[in-house]
C-alpha cells in the first residue's frame, strides 16, 4: 500500500489530493519504524544487537538526511512529482526483493504454521484483542513508566532538531549563500558523514559494552555509561554551527559541524534502544513503539515553527536556543 500510493502522490492533481495519498503513505508506511527494532532484537542476542542495530539506524537517519541531496537536484532539474517516482521505484524494488527472499523468522509463527500443517487446532487471543493490547500498550507504558518517557523525549526533542535542521540549512545556504537548490541539498553531507563513521564505529560499542557489563554484571544501564559524553556532542554542533554558518565564515565550517551531531545521533538512538529493548523484555517491542511514534511527532512539529525561529532570532541565537 505504501508503494502503491506514491503513485496517487506523483499524480495528485492538487494540494489536497497530494496531502491525503501522503497521509495514506505515510500511514502504510509507518510500521516499518515502529517494528523493525524490535524485530531486529529479536532475530540477534543480547551481546550482538549492536551492529544490526546501527545498520538499522543508520537507514532510519541518512534516508531523511541524503534525501534533500537527491531531491533537491530532482526539484531543480526535473518535476516534482519525480520525487514521488523515484520513491515509487527505490520501494518497489525494495518490497518485491523482501517478497521473494526475506524468509519467515517469527518462531511464534512458525510454530503456528507447524501446528496447522500437523492437524493441530490451536486457540490464540482475537483480532480484536490483539489490535487492543497493541494500541493501547505503548501509550500506556510510555506515560506510566518515567525511564521510557524521558528518554522517549530525549530523543523526541534531538529527533525534532534533526527536521528542524531540515528547514534551517536551505535558509543559510539558499537564501544567505544564494545556493541553487541542488547544490543546498549537499549541505547535508556533513551529517551525513558523521552517521555513516558511527555506523563503521558500532563494532566498537559491543566492546564498550562489554567492559560495562564485566563492571556492572549484565544489567541494561551498561548500555548507558559512554552517552555521558556523546549527549555533549548535541549542543556543541548546534553552537558550532550556529555561530559560522552566515557569511563572511566559509561554507565548509557549518558543513563539519554536522559531522558530531551525526555521529552522536545515531550511536544515542543505538545504545537506547538498545537499554529500552534489554529493559523491558518482552515488552520491548511496545516501548520501542512508543518511543518511535513518540519521536515522529517531534519530527513533524519541528519544521513548522523553524523558519519562524530562525527569522525572529536568526541562525545564531536559533541554534543557540536549540
Amino acid at each position: 500500500m505504501f508503494v502503491l500510493f506514491q503513485i496517487g502522490c506523483a499524480l495528485a492533481p492538487n494540494i489536497a489530493a497530494l496531502i491525503i495519498f501522503r497521509f495514506l503513505a505515510g500511514f502504510f508506511g509507518s510500521p516499518t519504524v515502529t517494528n523493525s527494532g524490535a524485530s531486529i532484537t529479536d532475530l540477534w542476542p543480547q551481546s550482538e544487537r549492536s551492529v544490526p542495530l546501527a545498520l538499522f539506524s543508520a537507514g532510519s537517519f541518512l534516508g531523511p538526511v541524503f534525501a534533500p541531496v537527491a531531491g533537491g537536484f530532482v526539484s531543480e532539474y526535473l518535476s516534482w512529482r519525480w520525487n514521488f517516482w523515484l520513491v515509487l521505484i527505490l520501494s518497489g524494488v525494495v518490497y518485491a526483493t523482501c517478497v521473494l527472499f526475506l524468509p519467515e523468522t517469527y518462531a511464534a509463527k512458525l510454530l503456528r504454521d507447524k501446528a496447522r500443517r500437523l492437524g493441530v487446532v490451536q486457540s490464540g487471543p482475537s483480532l480484536q484483542e490483539q489490535l487492543g493490547t497493541c494500541l493501547i500498550r505503548p501509550w500506556l507504558m510510555l506515560f506510566a513508566e518515567p525511564i521510557l518517557f524521558l528518554l522517549s523525549l530525549y530523543m523526541a526533542f534531538i529527533y525534532g532538531i534533526l527536521y528542524l535542521d531540515f528547514t534551517a540549512y536551505p535558509i543559510v545556504y539558499k537564501q544567505s549563500r544564494g545556493w541553487s537548490p541542488g547544490i543546498a541539498g549537499l549541505s547535508f553531507l556533513g551529517m551525513g558523514t558523521g552517521m555513516a563513521i558511527a555506523t563503521i564505529a558500532s563494532p566498537y560499542v559491543n566492546t564498550i559494552h562489554g567492559k560495562y557489563v564485566s563492571k556492572l554484571g549484565p544489567v541494561p544501564e551498561a548500555r548507558l555509561p559512554h552517552l555521558v559524553i556523546l549527549s555533549w556532542l548535541i549542543p556543541v554542533s548546534l553552537f558550532w554551527f550556529g555561530w559560522t554558518a552566515l557569511p563572511p565564515a566559509h561554507w565548509i565550517v557549518a558543513i563539519i559541524s554536522g559531522v558530531p551531531f551525526g555521529f552522536s545521533l545515531i550511536l544515542l538512538f543505538l545504545s537506547i534502544t538498545s537499554y529500552l529493548t534489554d529493559c523491558y523484555g518482552p515488552y520491548g517491542a511496545s516501548a520501542l513503539a512508543a518511543n518511535a511514534v513518540f519521536r515522529s511527532v517531534f519530527g513533524a512539529v519541528f519544521p513548522l515553527f523553524g523558519t519562524y525561529l530562525y527569522d525572529g532570532l536568526g541562525v545564531p541565537w536559533g541554534s543557540s536556543l536549540l
